[in-house]
């Protein structure tokens, strides 16, 4: 942990999608620049909700959100259009909209960032390859390219190994490491325990927050058991837990 300001700060946030209900409630804390926060809970827990808030797409919402950098959003390559035909470019581009004034049109400054931001993940060569035919692996790098075509200080991923084959999650967590070393400020959403332990800090729910500090701390098997709630946990040695999802959303 350092002593920086906080990119991210949230103080007693809670909402939820129409008035009178709560699908998150209470939550509270801080990322650092060159953090990288795992987001741990079952399926209906808040971490997608949690996202929206931070995003500002929370129809009800009350508490606090302080952010000192650009937000961005990397949802899950398996959630992703496969059938528009876009290049691995053209999605980087989006990245750049944002910042475009509604009378301006995409230029060479913002076509140049793009690829910059191919080649930053290491697709350069694959610009011009259409979107849906790269492996799950590459489409989730062109989502975190798009990311950083933003200029994003805060990323938010949800699930971003979901569906991605071992070789290629090694790569998307090297590259998730170096954003982090750069002083950027990672979000991840996970179900995976194991990989949760590698995080700077990781932040527990389940509708409320359960826990969030150091992985040594937020992963014993007294808070794992009140963030999975009903789903079975079988705990060795306390450093290994196994979770049934139901996958219902």
């Amino acid at each position: 942990m350092t002593s920086a300001t906080p990119l991210l700060e949230v103080a007693g946030l809670s909402g939820g999608y129409r008035s009178g209900s709560t699908a998150i409630d209470d939550l509270s804390f801080a990322v650092e620049p060159g953090q990288k926060i795992a987001v741990l809970g079952p399926n209906g827990g808040g971490k997608t909700t949690l996202f929206r808030a931070l995003l500002g797409e929370l129809p009800e919402r009350r508490g606090e959100i302080r952010a000192s950098g650009e937000l961005a959003y990397v949802p899950q390559t398996e959630r992703s259009r496969l059938d528009y035909p876009v290049s691995a470019l053209d999605v980087a581009l989006m990245g750049t909209y944002s910042g475009l004034s509604w009378y301006r049109r995409v230029g060479s400054a913002e076509r140049e960032s793009a690829a910059g931001a191919l080649a930053r993940v290491g697709l350069a060569a694959q610009a011009a390859t259409a979107f849906g035919s790269l492996s799950g692996g590459q489409r989730q790098r062109v989502l975190i390219a798009r990311a950083l075509a933003q200029r994003a200080d805060i990323l938010l991923l949800d699930e971003p190994l979901s569906g991605v084959d071992r070789p290629s999650a090694a790569r998307v967590m090297t590259i998730l490491d170096e954003l982090r070393d750069e002083g950027r400020a990672l979000l991840v959403a996970t179900h995976d325990i194991q990989q949760a332990r590698e995080f700077d800090a990781v932040l527990c729910l389940n509708r409320e927050q359960v826990a969030f500090g150091a992985p040594r701390d937020a992963l014993s098997p007294t808070v794992l058991e009140r963030t999975y709630g009903g789903e079975l946990i079988v705990l060795d040695d306390e450093r290994r837990a196994v979770i049934v999802q139901h996958h219902a959303h």
